[in-house]
């Protein structure tokens, strides 16, 4: 069962997938776009308040993402990094709840994102902070997958600008 469960693992790892049942390989090249957006509530924010943020990521139908505490040990969590100017502090990092699927490639079942998944945070300005335009930047991990194969894990880059007021 160890060796059934591993030789599933590197496959998906791999990006390798079965073709209709042909017992043929054919990687799989192309994962899919998923869209990330990282947003302020507002973009000018007042010195001694705090700011919700949030990174949404848009999944393409017929495709997920690993959750951020997935179920298999084998399985690459989502995850974030918020980097703020000097001075300004990023509250604690809230990950959607994960839904749970059995898919093709694996005996075990795992806990993904689909559609749309918004991690939440928040950021924090001290009252003495200067007014100067500023900008947050989000460091995005994930790894996505079909129900048949999962893709490199890939990392995205993505900035919000904002006023500090």
């Amino acid at each position: 069962m160890k060796y059934k469960t591993f030789v599933l693992v590197s496959l998906m790892l791999l990006g390798i997938s079965i073709a209709g049942g042909t017992g043929t390989a054919s990687a799989q090249t192309t994962p899919p776009k998923i869209e990330t957006t990282l947003a302020l509530v507002t973009n000018k924010v007042q010195r001694g308040r705090a700011v919700s943020g949030s990174l949404i990521l848009e999944i393409p139908a017929g495709y997920h993402v690993n959750a951020h505490k997935p179920l298999s040990r084998f399985a690459l969590p989502t995850k974030i990094e918020v980097e703020a100017p000097d001075g300004i502090k990023v509250g604690p990092i809230t990950y959607p709840k994960g839904i749970v699927r059995k898919f093709s490639f694996s005996d075990d079942r795992l806990v993904v994102y689909e559609n749309r998944a918004v991690i939440r945070f928040s950021i924090i300005v001290p009252a003495n902070q200067p007014k100067r335009n500023a900008e947050i930047k989000a460091l995005l991990n994930y790894q996505s997958c079909s129900n048949e194969v999962c893709f490199p894990p890939a990392k995205r880059e993505v900035t919000v600008s904002f006023t500090v007021s």
